[in-house]
């Protein structure tokens, strides 16, 4: 079906030597860092943040220190009747003291009779971290041997204890007390204790779960667990407890629960924290289903989130990360085909047992990725799937086609496409005729792509389209067509038309201006299009100022960036980290030496300023930038270099994993040889540091590699791999790839 569809005055700073400014190109990119007016407000986060470093008052021997550091403490405490009085903050002290004691002396009943006591004065709350602690005391206490009576009087102190520090982020307890039930063949018990548990967080104003030493935000290298949780319930439960009781519901063959379970609560899944999880069961045939469990609840989770799934493929696809792409549909058509299917093509089926219904933007989402990885016989497929399952493609699958052959540059494949769909009585959308009129300015066919849109506004006069005020992206795209096309008269007649009849333009619209004229130092152009910005009454972003810095590089003002940093403060702009880090990216991106030299001295602003110092996140991309790109001046870029890690170095910043992980991916991005010394590089400093190597890191070392097709170091990686993992999914396909010396699955 597919195939027939398309076949017919500046202040004085200390500047390194390296930094004089010469002309520069800039190349178009996307600002993702929306700047904020300067408006100072309370930081909640800033004394949450406090609030968590005052249980270090109960190691201190000093009375006086103990009762100022917890009345600093309940002062924070933002709820309601927060106020302790000085007797009980005196007990509270006690009693903490003597809980450790008793816990660390394995002596339950006296740490259930002083959990009672801080319990009934209402003192529990001012544990903050120290429930870590105890959670893990405690978690020592509920031994996992099977073979073990368990008295039920202890049982109910460790798991009251359990469920309160649970409450508060502290989980270990609590995992611990229902992997016991579960070894002894009691799956009741330990769902219990976790219903329990939310029964008891929903209860209350939960606080931030407090962090872990050893837990990161990454994503995981199968591509299955993502952080697109935005929209979570206040009182999300910690994975490790979802995980324990989907084992529960696996001890009673019950994957219809387990999947209700994720369903109800979608955490994202921790490899590292599963592999752990496993390893406290001997039976390897228990693991496996309990894996297998996992898998899927996984699959319907992601499938019941459209929308961050089509961003999770719209980012696997830029990557071109065909493997994760089609590991993902692979399983979720498993999803359609199992003997107990557990995904659904339409609500007509969906049951208990089938509760996700895969969306037409789901699979809109799958095309669109296998186009833009230039496999055309993938969508094809998929199509074909779409249309045994009986599903009719909509305008919605037919936009997502249309984007697909646009991303390939494939205009003829797109015209002929929207032929075929207007025959079957599709009725396009706003987004369909953007990207129609996108493939065809790309193809440079401009006077096909204005009588496509003349249509368009046709369409929108006489109210046949849907949705006419999200119109202005169409709008959009025909301006930045029209001056991609060499027709800036038009553009700017277009603009003037817009200001005048609307839709109004935006910041997109100004940017693709400001875009244009400043790539050509045309700064009086520039100059015309930051008043209209401003009678419009709309504030830059970070895109805005980088545009207007290169227009000022490119006529040659030597002060630029103060020029640039008083517009931003004429826009209630703050010149905070977010923004200087935005606006350097947008500068390295030009790949250029003045490009690299601006962001440089930008750089060295931030350093130098006292409300914008640079943060890890800053140096970091600054670094990426350097290893990903090949730079005509490879000794500018190798001084930068030194000079970041440097600074790194004198504000104690020190990579962690998840850096680590963004260099060696940038580095390996880089084609040159110099990239792939500077991967092992970085690879060899982890081991050296002892940082744990876990999927993720795996997974974009194997990855790049066989990108690279360097064969022979890849095979040396699966060699260390081995030695510490066994690698599943994903990685396992990689780890196949690399024996077959093949660049695709």
């Amino acid at each position: 079906m597919l195939r027939h569809a398309t076949t017919k005055t500046r202040r004085t700073i200390v500047v390194l030597d390296f930094l004089a400014p010469t002309a520069f190109g800039y190349r178009l990119g996307s600002s993702k860092v929306q700047p904020q007016p300067s408006v100072m407000k309370p930081s909640k986060r800033h004394d949450t943040e406090r609030l968590a470093e005052f249980p270090v008052s109960v190691h201190t021997q000093n009375p006086a220190i103990i009762c100022q550091n917890i009345k600093q403490r309940i002062s924070l405490l933002s709820q309601p009747g927060a106020a302790v009085s000085d007797p009980d903050i005196n007990f509270f002290d006690e009693k903490v003291v003597e809980l450790r004691l008793a816990l660390k002396a394995g002596d339950i009943a006296r740490v259930g009779e002083l959990w009672s006591q801080l319990e009934d004065r209402k003192l529990l709350r001012l544990l903050g971290r120290e429930l870590r602690g105890f959670s893990e005391r405690a978690a020592k206490l509920c031994f996992t041997d099977n073979s073990e009576p368990w008295d039920e009087d202890e049982k109910k102190v460790i798991e009251d204890i359990a469920i309160a520090a649970a409450c508060e982020g502290a989980v270990n307890a609590l995992t611990t007390c229902m992997i016991r039930h579960i070894k002894r063949g009691d799956s009741q018990a330990a769902l219990h204790l976790y219903r329990r548990f939310l029964v008891h967080s929903s209860n209350q104003t939960v606080s931030e779960p407090l962090p872990s030493s050893t837990q990161e935000n990454v994503e995981d290298a199968n591509g299955l667990a993502l952080n697109f949780l935005g929209d979570q319930l206040s009182y999300q439960p910690n994975f490790s407890l979802v995980l324990a009781a989907i084992a529960a519901y696996a001890l009673e063959n019950s994957f219809e629960g387990a999947l209700k379970i994720m369903l109800d609560n979608p955490v994202r899944i921790n490899q590292s924290v599963q592999k752990e999880f496993m390893a406290s069961f001997d039976d390897f045939s228990f693991r496996a289903k309990v894996q297998s469990y996992v898998h899927r609840v996984d699959i319907a989770r992601l499938i019941s989130r459209h929308h961050s799934l089509s961003t999770h493929i719209a980012n696997l696809s830029s990557n071109q990360d065909l493997s994760q792409i089609q590991n993902l549909y692979r399983a979720i058509i498993e999803g359609l085909n199992d003997p107990e299917p557990y995904l659904a093509v339409r609500d007509s089926q969906k049951s208990s047992q089938r509760p996700v219904v895969i969306q037409e933007i789901n699979w809109a989402a799958f095309l669109t990725g296998f186009l833009r990885c230039h496999r055309r016989d993938l969508a094809e497929n998929l199509w074909n799937d779409m249309l045994k399952y009986g599903i009719q493609p909509g305008v919605i699958t037919w936009t997502a086609l249309l984007d697909g052959f646009d991303s390939m540059g494939e205009a003829d494949a797109a015209s002929t496409s929207w032929d075929n769909m207007v025959s079957q009585g599709i009725q396009p959308g706003i987004l369909t005729y953007r990207a129609v009129i996108s493939s065809l300015f790309n193809a440079r066919r401009p006077d096909d792509a204005i009588e496509k849109f003349a249509i368009f506004k046709r369409e929108i006069t006489n109210g046949s389209l849907p949705d006419t005020g999200d119109a202005l992206p169409v709008y959009n795209t025909v301006l930045h067509g029209l001056l991609n096309n060499g027709r800036p008269g038009d553009a700017d007649a277009l603009l003037q038309n817009l200001r005048q009849k609307g839709p109004k333009p935006d910041i997109v619209s100004y940017n693709t201006f400001l875009r244009h004229h400043g790539r050509r130092g045309e700064f009086r152009a520039v100059s015309v299009l930051l008043e209209r910005l401003r009678e419009d009454g709309l504030t830059g972003d970070a895109f805005t100022f980088s545009s207007v810095l290169s227009a000022l590089l490119k006529v040659g003002r030597t002060d630029a960036i103060d020029i640039i940093l008083g517009l931003m403060k004429r826009q209630n702009v703050e010149p905070n980290v977010a923004v200087f880090s935005a606006i350097i990216d947008q500068q390295l991106r030009e790949s250029s030496e003045q490009g690299l030299r601006t962001a440089m001295e930008l750089l060295q602003k931030m350093e130098t300023n006292p409300d914008a110092q640079p943060n890890d996140v800053t140096y970091t991309g600054v670094l990426a930038s350097l290893h990903r790109r090949v730079w005509p001046n490879t000794a500018l870029a190798e001084e930068c270099r030194r000079y970041v890690l440097k600074r790194m170095k004198e504000r104690n910043i020190r990579s962690n994993r998840v850096t680590y992980h963004i260099l060696i991916k940038a580095c390996l991005e880089n084609p040159e040889p110099e990239g792939l010394q500077g991967a092992l590089g970085y690879y060899r400093e982890m081991a050296n540091r002892k940082i744990p190597m876990n999927y993720d890191t795996w997974y974009i070392l194997l990855h790049g590699l066989i990108s690279r097709e360097e064969w022979a170091v890849a095979d040396e990686m699966v060699e260390d791999l081995l030695r510490y993992i066994k690698p599943v999914g994903a990685l396992e396909s990689l780890v196949g790839r690399i024996q077959r010396r093949t660049t695709s699955i």
